[in-house]
């Protein structure tokens, strides 16, 4: 009687087999991490481009005045509020504005949404600057800040009145919104009172996406972001206050 002999791995081939399949993965893993950033990134793009979207129609309802990125009082409106707490820029996305038991508005809500890069793990939590400001959650998701001068007519730290389009001299070079991430103190604004460069994040690569008045969106690196001192002339330049002489 004849018995059958099983073939089997021996070894030295499957010790090769795992060596091949480690290989491949290899060189498929990071192609994969790359594809799936990279598609986060045009996700991102996209929310700021819709932001853009929003910002013209205010602009077009609101005889070209541009909505307040800070909450002031005075000539800013009826109520101060942050610019994502501004229901009629947000309206157009889809969004509403929370309001909490005491009748504040406290944002879109912390679910993802427009408002939130994909490559943004927490947006539900505002940027650790210690020791006055340490990371603490919030009652909404952001990623991304509005230029500090957005509204200001004066000089900095003296808003005045709206500040309105035709003021920009160069709409192309003039920054209205990117991505970032701030204090409990100052949510959702990039100063140009100092520029602190902790406010933006370069999530994608060591890129951030910015939006310009004219509608296009950037990838710019940390050396081509024109940050200044709060001393510097460069703040009144064509990327932050960009006011016509």
């Amino acid at each position: 009687m004849k018995h059958k002999i099983e073939k089997a791995f021996t070894v030295i081939e499957l010790l090769t087999v795992i060596g091949i399949i480690a290989l491949l993965m290899g060189i498929v893993l990071p192609s994969l991490s790359a594809a799936r950033e990279q598609t986060r990134s045009v996700l991102c793009r996209a929310n700021l481009k819709q932001l853009g979207l929003a910002l013209r129609m205010y602009g077009d309802d609101c005889n070209g005045n541009m909505p307040s990125a800070e909450p002031y009082p005075g000539s800013y409106g009826k109520s101060a509020q942050h610019w994502f707490n501004n229901a009629a820029l947000l309206n157009p996305l889809g969004l509403e504005v929370r309001i909490d038991e005491n009748g504040e508005p406290v944002g879109p809500g912390k679910q993802r949404s427009v408002l939130t890069c994909p490559t943004h793990k927490k947006p539900d939590w505002s940027r650790d600057s210690l020791p006055e400001d340490p990371a603490r959650e919030r009652a909404f998701a952001l990623s991304y800040m509005a230029n500090g001068t957005l509204g200001v007519s004066g000089k900095c730290n003296q808003p005045t009145e709206y500040r309105q389009e035709r003021e920009f001299k160069n709409p192309a070079r003039a920054m209205m919104f990117c991505e970032g991430n701030g204090t409990e103190s100052v949510p959702g604004t990039v100063l140009f009172d100092g520029c602190p460069k902790p406010n933006l994040l370069f999530r994608h690569r060591g890129r951030a996406h910015a939006l310009f008045l004219d509608q296009h969106v950037e990838l710019r690196t940390e050396e081509e972001v024109p940050f200044c001192s709060r001393f510097d002339e460069k703040r009144f330049g064509e990327f932050w206050y960009a006011k016509k002489p």
